[in-house]
């Protein structure tokens, strides 16, 4: 199966030259920064959102549950060539199309992950074990009994209890009463505290080994190769929740993060989509999902470059070479963001735009095979054969919804970081809390500049 493309925007297909479009891009940035300086006094973010909407199952969880097996397994055992549809499953459905299903309707993979409704099966015929963290909690409390002092051996212990004359201790060292202590339901399992101390650092190495597949890989678009990669991830991430418990995968799915972060972006979500992005919880965890995310988009352009295979002709050994570009680029993101940033923690300014980058990169990857997919694997049942998707997008208004994707990410990522700043330091002075984010503009500029650069130059 031939690797499938990602883009067909090419500079000519500009509809100015690349210079005007690389100077439009930065002055978007630093116009939009000048107007949230000037109208923007006070932050509003904090303001504008309400309580979340609860995230509910849906009742496609069995369906997407019947495909995804269905898939999986077809990879592994079914058609060998190019009919076979699983590299557009899990390349174009689930990395490129989540994005947008998210932005709209909001972290749709936690309703219908197919690994959280398996978990739920597979514990089901458990003979009603349940978690241990919900297990300790249903433990009676024991029943209250007096505290006596401690009595030497053989001697009887004092029928009334300690006389009030006796010194009081000072109240940094009194030993709080037992009613006064938590109760054991009250407790975090131990089970979960290193879940929750992980954040989502396990997401963003499970998100590294699926871009690595992607972009690095051998025969990555082998439907063998896909099958395989799926049914091990499936196997860790199952592992991993039931030592964890099974909000595992609202930190160790990459999938499920990426769609619940693209979801801060839904309207049907958040009252105010801006808001869900600002009320993102902070943390390195987030800023190298982030930099995963961000930085292996970048790399597919930068790699697809004559530049590039042009150095590994010459260089040879083309894994060793690719999985240090993609590593040493995303880890070139992390520590921009973590430093480059200054005083100020906006890692989740950068949503808006990774989800506008990977929207514009894959924008007619999205078009033209994700209904080629479909077509494939209705045609294996019989139906529809010998009909063609043939869709050609035209490069000139493919290339202008490109350029408004990423400017449009930039300005949102200017606002939610304006704000943000307000909000970290509401005492502040005005013009110091401008020249906070000043580093945080100029990031955002060359994000800008490198980001329409590599879409556009081949």
């Amino acid at each position: 199966m031939t690797v499938l493309a990602h883009g067909v925007g090419q500079s000519q297909d500009l509809p100015l030259p690349l210079d005007l479009v690389l100077q439009a891009g930065a002055a978007t940035v630093v116009v939009s920064f000048l107007v949230v300086a000037v109208w923007w006094k006070r932050p509003r973010l904090h303001l504008a959102e309400g309580p979340e909407r609860p995230v509910r199952e849906s009742p496609l969880r069995w369906l997407v549950l019947a495909v995804t097996l269905y898939l999986v397994g077809n990879a592994l055992l079914g058609p060998r060539g190019p009919e076979n549809p699983a590299g557009h499953a899990l390349f174009v459905w689930l990395w490129v199309g989540l994005v947008p299903v998210s932005v709209v309707f909001g972290p749709v993979w936690r309703q219908v992950n197919p690994l959280r409704t398996l978990f739920r099966l597979l514990r089901l015929p458990a003979a009603g074990l349940r978690p241990l963290s919900a297990a300790r909690s249903d433990f009676p409390a024991r029943p209250e009994s007096p505290v006596r002092p401690e009595s030497p051996a053989g001697a009887e212990s004092p029928a009334q209890p300690q006389s009030p004359a006796q010194p009081k201790l000072p109240a940094q060292l009194e030993v709080p009463a037992r009613s006064e202590l938590p109760a054991r339901s009250e407790l975090p399992a131990r089970s979960e505290l290193p879940a929750r101390s992980a954040g989502r650092w396990p997401a963003a190495i499970a998100l590294l080994a699926f871009v690595w597949l992607e972009l690095v890989a051998p025969h990555r678009g082998e439907p063998v190769v896909v099958g395989g990669w799926l049914l091990g991830y499936g196997l860790v991430q199952l592992a991993c929740a039931a030592v964890r418990g099974e909000e595992w995968f609202a930190r160790g799915d990459c999938f499920e993060v990426y769609s619940e972060l693209a979801g801060r972006l839904s309207p049907l979500r958040h009252r105010n989509p801006l808001a869900g992005v600002a009320h993102t919880a902070p943390g390195p965890g987030l800023a190298a999902f982030l930099a995963v995310w961000w930085g292996s988009t970048i790399f597919d352009s930068a790699s697809g470059s004559p530049a590039w295979a042009a150095f590994l002709q010459r260089a040879g050994n083309p894994i060793l070479y690719g999985t240090a570009g993609l590593i040493l680029l995303c880890a070139s993101v992390l520590v921009s963001v973590r430093v480059l940033s200054g005083r100020l923690d906006v890692t989740a300014s950068l949503i808006p735009i990774a989800v506008g980058y990977t929207l514009a990169h894959y924008l007619s990857l999205l078009l033209v095979e994700a209904p080629r997919g479909v077509l494939l694997m209705v045609q294996q049942w019989g139906v529809a054969e010998g009909v063609e998707w043939n869709m050609a997008p035209t490069p000139g208004v493919i290339a202008a919804a490109q350029i408004t994707l990423i400017l449009i990410g930039h300005v949102l990522g200017v606002v939610v970081a304006h704000d943000m700043a307000l909000t970290a330091a509401p005492e502040r002075p005005p013009l110091a809390t401008l020249a906070d984010e000043l580093p945080v503009v100029l990031l955002m500029i060359g994000y800008t500049w490198a980001g329409l650069f590599l879409l556009f130059v081949r």
